[in-house]
């Protein structure tokens, strides 16, 4: 007689069956009760008799033994079945997916939230800088979605990292190995033949869904696929995060800003609940029980959340490095050595590699507005790039908004005169320094910035005058051991 498929792991469905109820310590006469399933039928399901029991008779087996969503996949699929229902909540999200309280980004969570309830639009798309939050506002966007409206989430990250996972990957670490398979699951549907693209359309069907694409940086999903996704799937939500606009300009794109930093000359009860110093501190705290800093020590790390322009990676790194040198050298760092700062001292992949890849992910013009940009000492507007290159203001505001939507430069605000301008994030500016400094290149004869009348109202670098450190100042560049090797 024919025998029942194998499931995952090549146990078939009666040895699955047999594995299950023992597990329970359940007679046969015992789960008879319990699933209406008469004992005969069970005896003759765990000897493998029954070739493909009756879809019902596996649902009801399944609820009786109080199978996880990934045993329930593996059971109905050794059956027979399809198991649609069961692989669907098996490729979900756990609504408690891990993610540290965000600081400073309530306006970005409530519009995606509401963008996507509103269902006027199909996809949403956050971009920036790497390492400014993209993956943790979109899990807290998930998370938000799930307590207003129960809708799921179906998480897929594609970005790949240096050591082989991808970094939406290594942010859900915590949510474990079955996150992971589920993932891998879902982009192989998306990225791979029609046939398996058909498989995903056919477990969602017309469920509220949120799909968040993580890391779509290069296009691994492309936009034929999602439309195809969403003509055949009516209810489908798209949330994706990449380093780079990836869809048509009409789509929403929420160009990511790094966190909110304290003025130079806030009190200091104004900066511990400035966003950038909120999460520096907090991580310090994580690592260090009982840290309490002074004025001094929080006009420091003031000046270094500047410095690291108040990425949230960055301050994560600088957290860590804290732990192992003092605050005087932390902050010799940040003007000294930025990328390394923004490195962390445990991890293989290094913010020059970072910084370098989202520059060269830019047209050869862009790249070259962008380092003549870099040397400009204070803030400029777009006014300013037309008047002193002599672009025709179409073109240059177009450079200067792909540039914005790339994170690589970041708006800033005239406190007198209101106006909004733009300056290049510090990482951006000490890379493209050190690259003309390994390149030896002569800037002597190039020409120079003017100055304008908004250098004296822009908002200045916070910087402690020597006399201000506590203890010994910190050994140049140049006599301190390096921790990495960039």
């Amino acid at each position: 007689m024919e025998r029942s498929r194998s499931g995952v792991g090549g146990e078939d469905f009666g040895q699955q069956l047999r594995k299950y109820r023992q597990r329970s310590r359940l007679t046969q006469t015992a789960l008879s009760n319990l699933s209406a399933v008469s004992v005969r039928a069970l005896r003759n399901l765990e000897q493998s008799q029954v070739a493909l029991p009756r879809p019902d008779t596996v649902r009801l087996l399944a609820d009786a033994l109080r199978l996880t969503a990934q045993e329930r996949v593996s059971f109905e699929l050794a059956a027979g079945c399809e198991a649609g229902g069961a692989l669907f909540e098996a490729l979900v999200m756990p609504a408690i997916a891990n993610a540290r309280p965000l600081h400073g980004r309530e306006w970005e969570v409530n519009t995606i939230v509401r963008r996507v309830l509103s269902e006027h639009e199909r996809i949403t798309a956050v971009t920036g800088f790497g390492g400014v939050g993209k993956t943790h506002l979109a899990v807290a966007a998930a998370q938000a979605l799930h307590a207003q409206a129960a809708m799921p989430t179906v998480w897929v990250p594609l970005r790949q990292t240096p050591g082989g996972l991808s970094a939406g990957a290594a942010t859900h670490r915590r949510a474990g190995s079955p996150h992971r398979a589920r993932s891998l699951r879902v982009e192989g549907m998306l990225t791979r033949d029609g046939e398996n693209l058909d498989q995903l359309v056919r477990l969602v069907e017309d469920r509220s869904v949120l799909l968040v694409l993580d890391g779509n940086d290069v296009g691994q999903v492309p936009r034929d696929t999602l439309r195809t996704l969403m003509c055949e799937c009516p209810r489908l939500q798209i949330l994706e995060t990449a380093r780079t606009p990836q869809g048509s300009p009409e789509e929403y794109q929420l160009a990511l800003r790094p966190l909110t930093l304290a003025a130079a000359t806030a009190r200091p009860e104004e900066i511990t609940t400035a966003p950038a110093m909120a999460l520096l501190l907090e991580l310090i705290t994580d690592l260090q029980p009982g840290f309490d800093p002074d004025t001094t020590i929080l006009r420091m790390l003031t000046e270094i959340c500047h410095r690291l322009d108040g990425l949230p990676r960055a301050l994560e790194a600088a957290a860590s490095w804290f732990t192992i040198v003092s605050a005087d050298e932390l902050l010799g760092m940040a003007r000294n050595e930025p990328l390394l700062l923004a490195t962390h001292p445990g991890d293989r992949a290094d913010a020059v590699a970072m910084v370098r890849d989202a520059v060269l992910a830019q047209p050869l013009p862009y790249r070259n507005l962008l380092t003549r940009l870099s040397n400009r000492p204070c803030p400029w507007t777009v006014e300013t790039v037309v008047a002193y290159l002599g672009m025709p203001r179409a073109q240059a505001a177009r450079a200067v908004y792909a540039l914005l939507q790339c994170g690589l430069i970041t708006r800033v605000t005239s406190p007198v005169e209101q106006r909004v301008g733009f300056t290049v994030l510090n990482a951006v500016r000490a890379y493209l320094r050190s690259m003309r400094e390994t390149a030896g290149q002569a800037t002597a004869g190039q020409r120079r910035w003017p100055r304008s009348k908004d250098c004296s109202t822009a908002k200045a670098l916070p910087r402690l005058p020597d006399r201000q450190l506590s203890g010994s100042s910190p050994a140049p560049v140049e006599d301190r051991p390096r921790q990495l090797a960039l």
